[in-house]
């Protein structure tokens, strides 16, 4: 279950990881008017949050790391993951 608002934001490449590797999820987005209710149970007071097997992940690069090797997406080798550390790091240069 990946919980965000419903727009594109931090949780866009989670998404994509998803989609790409063919899983399905549960896309929760937060309404506005929800939001309060809601972010006393998020591990940082923010989101977005990622749900697996009851417990939840914070951090939208920590999620798509996870998510990276769980699909095997993260590099065959220490080089090539260190390679796709650098491209997600990059992203935060944008």
């Amino acid at each position: 279950k990946l919980i965000y608002s419903n727009n594109k934001g931090r949780a866009e490449v989670a998404r994509q990881l998803f989609h790409l590797a063919g899983v399905p999820f549960e896309d929760f987005r937060i309404p506005p008017s929800d939001w309060s209710s809601i972010k006393a149970k998020t591990p940082f007071g923010q989101v977005p949050v990622l749900e697996v097997d009851g417990k939840q992940l914070p951090q939208s690069f920590a999620i798509n790391r996870y998510l990276a090797k769980q699909f095997g997406f993260a590099g065959a080798s220490s080089f090539e993951a260190a390679w796709v550390d650098a491209i997600a790091d990059q992203l935060k240069d944008y």
